[in-house]
């Protein structure tokens, strides 16, 4: 699946579009569920400004090729993240599981939310020293380090490691308009697929 070769500007919307069925009763009864595995749907209403003429070309000829048909992949607006030596914990000789964590954003450095989405698994280490998954460690999906042996105590966690959350979407919407000479400003409305 190709992947959308643009990145929005800020102030992108996103909106969960929960899919319900309803069945009506008799005296007024309503009874819900969710339509399918995948119920909460999401949509993004993107915006990209100050286009040259090329790149408006390039866009607009990327969602014409799909015609609102084919999905393609969407990296999703501030989900991208990347790490380097981000310390998760100091060993203690007992303990066997760290969380990794890296932070938010790198304006705020200290808040720090679990690493998932990886691009490509991280390595991690154990006082500078570069472990091998599967063997010395094993990584959950959540960002679960299970050591096989506990680190010594005193010995530095950390892990270099990059990662994204990627949607499947399609766009059955966009609008081009000129601004002025190679100026375009772009607007599109992404919605994600169940599938």
């Amino acid at each position: 699946m190709e992947r959308f070769p643009f990145t929005p500007d800020y102030g992108a919307q996103a909106d969960s579009v929960p899919r319900v069925r309803k069945a009506q009763f008799g005296e007024g009864y309503t009874q819900r569920s969710g339509d399918g595995l995948n119920s909460v749907l999401r949509h993004w209403a993107l915006q990209f400004s100050n286009l040259t003429k090329v790149d408006a070309d390039t866009l607009e000829a990327f969602l014409r090729a799909r015609a609102g048909v084919e999905p393609f992949e969407f990296v999703t607006p501030d989900t991208a993240w990347s790490a380097t030596a981000q310390p998760f914990g100091v060993g203690n000789g007992v303990q066997t599981q760290w969380l990794l964590q890296r932070p938010l954003s790198s304006d705020v450095p200290d808040l720090l939310v679990p690493a998932t989405g990886w691009t490509v698994p991280p390595t991690v280490y154990v006082a500078g020293v570069a472990q091998v998954a599967g063997t010395t460690y094993v990584l959950s999906a959540s960002g679960l380090a299970t050591f096989t042996a506990a680190p010594t105590a005193g010995a530095a966690l950390t892990f270099t490691g990059a990662g994204e959350l990627v949607a499947h979407v399609v766009c059955e919407e966009w609008h081009r308009t000129v601004k002025g000479f190679n100026a375009y400003d772009f607007t599109a409305t992404f919605q994600e697929e169940a599938g």
